[in-house]
Protein backbone atom coordinates (compact mmCIF):
# COMPACT_ATOMS: atom_id res chain seq x y z
CA UNK A 1 0.00 0.00 0.00
CA UNK A 2 2.72 2.50 -0.54
CA UNK A 3 1.51 5.75 -1.95
CA UNK A 4 2.89 9.39 -2.07
CA UNK A 5 1.68 11.66 0.28
CA UNK A 6 0.82 15.70 0.07
CA UNK A 7 3.09 16.77 2.57
CA UNK A 8 0.84 19.97 2.60
CA UNK A 9 -1.61 17.79 4.24
CA UNK A 10 -0.33 14.44 5.69
CA UNK A 11 -2.12 11.85 7.44
CA UNK A 12 -1.98 12.64 11.28
CA UNK A 13 0.33 9.86 12.87
CA UNK A 14 1.40 8.78 10.08
CA UNK A 15 5.57 7.91 9.73
CA UNK A 16 6.80 9.30 6.28
CA UNK A 17 9.67 8.64 4.13
CA UNK A 18 11.55 11.43 2.51
CA UNK A 19 13.18 10.25 -0.89
CA UNK A 20 16.24 12.10 -1.94
CA UNK A 21 14.36 14.24 -4.17
CA UNK A 22 12.01 15.29 -1.35
CA UNK A 23 8.97 13.42 -2.34
CA UNK A 24 6.85 12.22 1.15
CA UNK A 25 5.69 8.15 0.83
CA UNK A 26 3.58 6.22 3.87
CA UNK A 27 5.83 3.98 5.95
CA UNK A 28 4.12 1.00 7.28
CA UNK A 29 1.29 1.55 8.86
CA UNK A 30 -0.81 -1.51 10.61
CA UNK A 31 -4.58 -1.66 11.09
CA UNK A 32 -6.17 0.58 13.66
CA UNK A 33 -9.35 1.09 15.32
CA UNK A 34 -10.69 4.70 16.41
CA UNK A 35 -13.53 5.31 18.88
CA UNK A 36 -15.07 8.60 18.87
CA UNK A 37 -16.95 9.60 21.70
CA UNK A 38 -20.25 11.73 22.58
CA UNK A 39 -17.82 14.75 23.19
CA UNK A 40 -15.41 14.43 20.18
CA UNK A 41 -12.34 13.20 21.97
CA UNK A 42 -10.96 9.83 19.58
CA UNK A 43 -9.27 7.15 21.26
CA UNK A 44 -7.82 4.40 19.86
CA UNK A 45 -8.30 0.35 20.66
CA UNK A 46 -5.81 -2.34 21.01
CA UNK A 47 -5.97 -4.27 17.25
CA UNK A 48 -6.11 -7.89 19.20
CA UNK A 49 -9.29 -7.12 20.54
CA UNK A 50 -11.12 -7.64 17.14
CA UNK A 51 -9.14 -10.46 16.31
CA UNK A 52 -8.33 -14.12 17.20
CA UNK A 53 -5.14 -16.04 18.08
CA UNK A 54 -4.05 -13.39 21.24
CA UNK A 55 -2.68 -15.15 23.92
CA UNK A 56 -5.40 -15.42 27.69
CA UNK A 57 -4.17 -14.91 30.52
CA UNK A 58 -2.50 -17.74 31.95
CA UNK A 59 -2.98 -19.20 35.59
CA UNK A 60 1.10 -18.71 35.86
CA UNK A 61 0.26 -14.44 36.05
CA UNK A 62 -2.17 -14.88 38.72
CA UNK A 63 -1.60 -14.09 42.73
CA UNK A 64 -2.89 -15.48 45.19
CA UNK A 65 -2.13 -12.60 47.91
CA UNK A 66 -2.83 -11.75 51.26
CA UNK A 67 -1.54 -8.85 51.66
CA UNK A 68 -0.68 -5.37 49.38
CA UNK A 69 2.92 -5.73 47.94
CA UNK A 70 4.62 -3.54 45.01
CA UNK A 71 7.94 -3.76 43.34
CA UNK A 72 10.28 -3.03 40.25
CA UNK A 73 10.75 -4.92 36.69
CA UNK A 74 12.61 -4.42 34.24
CA UNK A 75 10.66 -4.08 30.79
CA UNK A 76 11.67 -4.32 26.60
CA UNK A 77 8.62 -1.96 25.71
CA UNK A 78 6.91 -3.23 22.54
CA UNK A 79 6.47 -1.00 19.26
CA UNK A 80 5.53 2.63 18.73
CA UNK A 81 1.89 1.20 17.65
CA UNK A 82 1.23 -0.85 20.61
CA UNK A 83 1.94 1.63 22.85
CA UNK A 84 -0.17 4.03 21.11
CA UNK A 85 -3.17 1.43 20.83
CA UNK A 86 -2.99 1.94 25.26
CA UNK A 87 -3.46 5.96 24.02
CA UNK A 88 0.07 6.98 25.61
CA UNK A 89 1.02 10.16 24.06
CA UNK A 90 2.82 10.26 20.85
CA UNK A 91 5.53 12.04 22.91
CA UNK A 92 5.94 9.72 25.66
CA UNK A 93 5.61 6.78 23.06
CA UNK A 94 8.64 8.39 20.79
CA UNK A 95 10.77 8.23 23.94
CA UNK A 96 9.38 5.34 25.48
CA UNK A 97 9.90 2.69 22.58
CA UNK A 98 13.72 3.44 22.21
CA UNK A 99 14.76 0.93 25.15
CA UNK A 100 14.82 -0.57 28.35
CA UNK A 101 12.55 0.65 30.77
CA UNK A 102 11.08 0.17 34.97
CA UNK A 103 7.93 -0.49 35.56
CA UNK A 104 6.43 -0.90 39.15
CA UNK A 105 3.85 -3.70 39.67
CA UNK A 106 0.94 -3.77 42.56
CA UNK A 107 -1.17 -6.98 43.60
CA UNK A 108 -3.63 -6.59 46.95
CA UNK A 109 -6.14 -9.23 47.54
CA UNK A 110 -9.30 -9.29 45.50
CA UNK A 111 -7.78 -7.04 42.75
CA UNK A 112 -6.23 -7.24 39.65
CA UNK A 113 -2.28 -7.39 38.89
CA UNK A 114 -1.61 -3.63 38.07
CA UNK A 115 1.54 -2.39 36.04
CA UNK A 116 2.83 1.46 35.87
CA UNK A 117 5.27 2.65 33.74
CA UNK A 118 6.83 6.62 34.16
CA UNK A 119 7.88 7.93 30.74
CA UNK A 120 11.06 10.14 30.15
CA UNK A 121 9.07 13.10 31.36
CA UNK A 122 7.84 11.87 34.38
CA UNK A 123 4.22 11.36 33.81
CA UNK A 124 2.97 7.39 35.22
CA UNK A 125 1.25 5.28 32.40
CA UNK A 126 -0.74 1.92 33.46
CA UNK A 127 0.05 -0.68 31.36
CA UNK A 128 -1.43 -4.33 30.71
CA UNK A 129 0.23 -6.08 33.77
CA UNK A 130 1.26 -9.30 31.35
CA UNK A 131 3.21 -6.79 29.26
CA UNK A 132 5.96 -7.90 31.66
CA UNK A 133 9.51 -10.08 31.03
CA UNK A 134 8.67 -13.62 31.49
CA UNK A 135 11.16 -16.01 33.01
CA UNK A 136 10.49 -19.23 30.93
CA UNK A 137 12.43 -22.85 31.24
CA UNK A 138 13.18 -23.77 27.73
CA UNK A 139 12.77 -27.41 26.42
CA UNK A 140 15.47 -29.69 26.77
CA UNK A 141 18.06 -29.97 23.66
CA UNK A 142 16.47 -32.01 21.35
CA UNK A 143 12.77 -30.07 22.43
CA UNK A 144 14.50 -27.31 21.20
CA UNK A 145 16.09 -29.15 17.78
CA UNK A 146 12.17 -29.64 17.31
CA UNK A 147 11.75 -25.94 17.16
CA UNK A 148 14.93 -25.56 14.88
CA UNK A 149 17.25 -24.50 16.55
CA UNK A 150 20.95 -24.85 16.09
CA UNK A 151 22.72 -27.81 17.24
CA UNK A 152 25.05 -25.92 19.16
CA UNK A 153 22.28 -23.42 20.15
CA UNK A 154 19.92 -26.04 21.39
CA UNK A 155 23.22 -27.85 23.78
CA UNK A 156 23.84 -24.82 25.49
CA UNK A 157 20.43 -23.84 26.29
CA UNK A 158 18.57 -27.22 26.57
CA UNK A 159 16.35 -26.92 29.85
CA UNK A 160 17.75 -23.32 30.90
CA UNK A 161 15.71 -20.55 32.76
CA UNK A 162 15.96 -17.89 30.50
CA UNK A 163 13.69 -14.01 30.18
CA UNK A 164 12.25 -13.20 27.72
CA UNK A 165 10.24 -10.36 26.69
CA UNK A 166 6.82 -10.70 26.12
CA UNK A 167 3.58 -8.26 25.16
CA UNK A 168 0.14 -10.32 24.23
CA UNK A 169 -1.28 -9.08 20.86
CA UNK A 170 1.47 -7.05 20.33
CA UNK A 171 3.04 -6.54 16.80
CA UNK A 172 6.27 -7.68 18.17
CA UNK A 173 5.88 -10.67 19.94
CA UNK A 174 4.96 -14.28 18.47
CA UNK A 175 1.44 -15.59 18.57
CA UNK A 176 2.31 -18.74 19.66
CA UNK A 177 5.84 -18.88 20.87
CA UNK A 178 8.99 -16.58 22.34
CA UNK A 179 12.10 -15.25 20.85
CA UNK A 180 15.15 -16.56 22.66
CA UNK A 181 18.04 -14.42 22.53
CA UNK A 182 21.22 -16.58 22.43
CA UNK A 183 23.42 -13.20 23.76
CA UNK A 184 25.70 -13.32 20.39
CA UNK A 185 22.77 -11.31 18.47
CA UNK A 186 20.83 -14.32 17.24
CA UNK A 187 16.70 -14.24 18.41
CA UNK A 188 15.22 -17.69 17.82
CA UNK A 189 11.90 -18.36 18.18
CA UNK A 190 10.58 -21.21 20.56
CA UNK A 191 6.98 -22.55 20.98
CA UNK A 192 4.90 -21.29 24.29
CA UNK A 193 3.54 -24.88 24.68
CA UNK A 194 6.99 -26.41 25.09
CA UNK A 195 7.84 -23.97 27.70
CA UNK A 196 7.33 -23.63 31.26
CA UNK A 197 6.43 -19.85 32.88
CA UNK A 198 8.80 -19.70 36.34
CA UNK A 199 8.13 -16.08 37.06
CA UNK A 200 7.82 -12.20 36.00
CA UNK A 201 10.32 -10.02 35.67
CA UNK A 202 14.13 -10.45 36.35
CA UNK A 203 13.80 -11.68 39.88
CA UNK A 204 12.15 -15.32 41.39
CA UNK A 205 8.76 -15.37 41.80
CA UNK A 206 7.40 -13.66 44.59
CA UNK A 207 5.41 -14.80 47.44
CA UNK A 208 2.85 -12.70 49.85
Amino acid sequence: MTRRLDLHNPPKGLPVLIDTEGAAWNDYWPERVILTDASGGTWRLPRHWFSEGVSPVIEASRYEVTQELSWFEILQPPTWWDLCDINISDKAVSEGARGIAEIEVSVAPGEITKAFWKDPFGKVWRIPHDWRRRRVKLPDCDGLLRNNLPQDIADEFGGRIVAVNYHPGSLCCLVDGYRVRDGRGGKWPVRTADCMVVGFGDEMERYA
